[in-house]
């Protein structure tokens, strides 16, 4: 029997620090955790190691096979100098200028001529490469198969790449060939423009063309054939296109002459059939002077008339024609008023003396009834003038406006003749600007064709390469190796997000807000002889159905230290009193509950408690096994009837402090014998006997005896196994026990990876190996 363990026992504490953070801390620095925080976060790396392994390996090596497989590359190469037209001459209203080219355009032109497909067409006519064993074939046949040949006979290959096919009849005129052909040479013009290099070399006219192939006599033959083809056709071009230019523009130049001829010709004949002027000025233009003056004219009988009518219609209205203003203005009727009036005084003086019959009186006034007569006589012959002068008028009126409709009409006619004579005006302007600009341009091509000299030419010729420069097979490696490790560690991390199972105790306090009483190691890191030497011993215990008292046997071993852990946690969880009734579930079968439960009683008695062991797992009872013990009579005999508790009452022989008892006889109704008065005196009587007394109990979620009996005891410990137990059942556990108002002391996490915690893995190797 081993000597009780009084580390274990609870103690009074001067401070307030909750017993979890004195677990937690494992006794290490501040330091030391930030390391331990370090590595929690590789984890995910260390625990699918093998899977990052394999993708980097396997995308390696197909890396490395297909590198290999790729035939060796020669570069051929040869440099071309581009000389840029450097001034040319033409015309302006200031005569001859000289006028620069922009050689950078000029340059990527001719840049751009040497992947012309019309060019690649004559290279590959001109090599006959149609009829070239293997030139596509390599190229094309892309298969693991060829690769893998390729590997094997990559010498022999390039000592067969170097032999010439021999000379064939082939078409020499690319203009002439057909669309039909065309699209036959096309996949070979294809595989020399993806091979050709063309790069200018910077400050300079110079040009580097390149071909890369597998073959280098054939890249050289390439190289050099389109090189010497390019020159040709340049300097050929450049002659050819001047020639037709200058005939072109001397026979336009030509048509517009005689266009102009017959324009002018046009032109006359027009004026002298319309009867324009032949020049333009003042005088000149009969119709538009006469077109004048009559406007004028007609405008001053306009207004002429209008005053006389204006005149005359007043006189109408009037009825003393006297008062009409030409009668008052007439001096012989002022000269009749005058007299009226010294005839009136003289009567006036009269008829002071004398009386109306006077014969004086009556002679005065007849002479003034006589005056008066010949008043309104001349007033009346005023009117009649008036009526004359505006008849007068309005003749004249209509006169004038006869006479200038009929010279606008004819103005009119003239000006529709002018505008057919500007667009014919127009006509010989625009070609005689089309003449300039032509004229202008020939004279432009006549100086330049001066300048003879060669502006594309061979520098440099194409040699054969002695060493090849491709592929980089190191460089696809390591990218490939670099670009395979970041998809496994991105793999391993994104396995590690859906894996939604408790594998810390991180993962406990973050995902279902408890605490972590134990982690309790896997099997392989159990027995004697380290972790290296015993995984194959532990895996065949394991298999024969070991009992669980062999995981808490040895002091020294990682499991028994983490089951002293545990003993701690539950201790210390109300301070100042121990635990007496211990409930211990899962959420679901396989997860180690049993165990837990045996080897928690166990540690409880090598402290010196008294331990008491309850199978209340009424339908798949272990603890009996796991002890090798009898299973006759137990829990389900004394919820039966049975009063006599000592009876039932088993001492294991390792352990006498320890006792067990077991479940019984399997019952037809678990959930009514938990739930009867039996089990809470039973529950009553072996706490006040026992100092602790352990209960294993059925999974939670799958029935109720779990949430029955949590009801009872003092505390409830959840086991979850650190590779199934997922954190949705644990949570649901936690809620079912919480509902019926259950004190839950924590996790205790069961069969975990002590790898993918390096602080325990390391203490308990070392430990270990003491």
């Amino acid at each position: 029997m081993l000597a009780p363990d009084t580390r274990l026992t609870p103690a009074s504490r001067s401070d307030d620090t909750p017993v979890q953070e004195l677990v937690a801390s494992n006794g290490y620095s501040r330091n030391q955790r930030d390391e331990r925080d370090v590595r929690e976060y590789l984890a995910p790396l260390f625990r699918h190691k093998w899977l990052v392994l394999t993708v980097v390996l396997v995308a390696t090596a197909a890396a490395a096979v297909y590198a290999f497989s790729l035939p060796s590359i020669y570069e051929s190469s040869a440099v071309l100098q581009m000389d840029p037209k450097e001034f040319a001459y033409m015309e302006d209203n200031r005569g001859m200028v000289l006028r620069s080219y922009n050689d950078y355009d000029d340059q990527n032109t001719q840049i751009h001529l040497l992947s012309n497909p019309h060019l690649l067409r004559q290279v590959v006519l001109q090599l006959d490469l149609e009829h070239r064993p293997g030139f596509l074939s390599n190229r094309n046949d892309t298969s693991i198969l060829s690769s893998i040949k390729r590997i094997f006979s990559r010498k022999r290959g390039s000592a067969r790449a170097t032999e010439v096919a021999p000379a064939r009849s082939v078409e020499t005129n690319v203009n002439e060939l057909s669309q039909e052909r065309m699209r036959e040479l096309e996949p070979y013009v294809a595989a020399i423009a993806a091979a050709l290099r063309v790069q200018p070399v910077e400050h300079t006219n110079l040009v580097t063309v390149g071909i890369m192939d597998a073959d280098p006599q054939l890249a050289t033959q390439i190289v050099d054939t389109l090189t010497k083809t390019f020159v040709t056709n340049t300097t050929s071009y450049q002659n050819r296109g001047s020639q037709q230019a200058a005939e072109t523009l001397s026979r336009q130049i030509g048509e517009i002459q005689v266009n102009i001829k017959q324009a002018e010709d046009a032109r006359l004949n027009y004026l002298k059939s319309h009867n324009l002027p032949l020049e333009k000025g003042d005088g000149r233009n009969i119709t538009t002077d006469r077109l004048a003056k009559l406007s004028s004219q007609l405008l001053d009988a306009e207004n002429d008339r209008k005053q006389i009518e204006a005149t005359y219609e007043a006189a109408k209205e009037t009825k003393d024609p006297s008062a009409v203003p030409s009668a008052r203005s007439s001096a012989e009727i002022q000269d009749l008023r005058k007299n009226i009036h010294q005839l009136e005084q003289k009567r006036t003086s009269l008829l002071e003396t004398y009386t109306r019959e006077w014969p004086e009186v009556k002679k005065v006034e007849a002479e003034i009834r006589e005056l008066q007569n010949t008043i309104a006589k001349s007033s009346t012959d005023a009117v009649a003038t008036l009526s004359s002068q505006l008849d007068a008028a309005i003749k004249r009126e209509t006169k004038l406006r006869d006479a200038y409709y009929k010279e606008r009409a004819s103005a009119n006619n003239q000006t529709q003749d002018e505008i057919a004579l500007s667009n014919l005006n127009q006509q010989i302007d625009i070609n005689r600007q089309v003449y300039n600009t032509l004229y202008q341009r020939l004279t432009e091509m006549q100086v330049n064709s001066l300048d003879k000299s060669v502006r594309v030419g061979i520098v440099t010729p194409a040699v054969v390469p002695s060493a090849p420069v491709g592929p980089a097979r190191g460089s696809k490696i390591i990218v490939t190796f670099l670009i395979s490790l970041m998809a496994g560690v991105g793999l391993a991390f994104l396995i590690e997000q859906f894996d939604n199972t408790l594998k810390s105790a991180e993962d406990v306090a973050n995902h279902v807000s408890l605490p972590t009483l134990a982690l309790i190691p896997a099997t392989a890191l159990n027995g004697n002889g380290g972790f290296k030497g015993k995984f194959l011993r532990r895996v065949r215990a394991e298999e024969n159905h070991t009992s669980a008292l062999a995981l808490s046997t040895d002091l020294r071993s990682p499991t028994a230290e983490a089951y002293r852990h545990l003993l701690a946690s539950l201790l210390f969880t109300a301070p100042g009193r121990s635990p007496r009734t211990i409930l211990v579930t899962s959420g679901s079968p396989l997860e180690g509950k049993t165990t837990i439960s045996v080897n928690t009683a166990v540690t409880f008695a090598q402290t010196g408690a008294k331990v008491l062991l309850i199978d209340c797992d009424l339908r798949r009872p272990r603890v009996h096994r796991n002890l090798g013990l009898e299973n006759g009579a137990g829990l389900t005999t004394y919820l039966s009837g049975r009063k006599d508790i000592d009876s039932l009452i088993k001492t294991h022989e390792l352990y006498p402090n320890m006792k067990v008892i077991t479940a019984g006889p399997m019952p037809a109704n678990p959930a009514d014998f938990l739930t009867s008065t039996e089990m809470r005196i039973l529950l009553k009587v072996v706490g006040d006997r026992f100092d602790h007394v352990v209960i294993d109990s059925p999974p939670a979620i799958s029935f109720a005896d779990a949430s029955i009996i949590a009801s009872l005891v003092d505390g409830v410990v959840i086991v979850a196994h650190g590779d199934r137990s997922s954190r949705r059942l644990v949570r649901r556990v936690k809620q079912r026990l919480e509902a019926v108002g259950a004190n839950i002391y924590g996790v205790v996490l069961n069969q975990v990876d002590l790898r993918a915690h390096d602080y325990l893995y390391e203490y308990y190797n070392a430990y270990e190996e003491d």
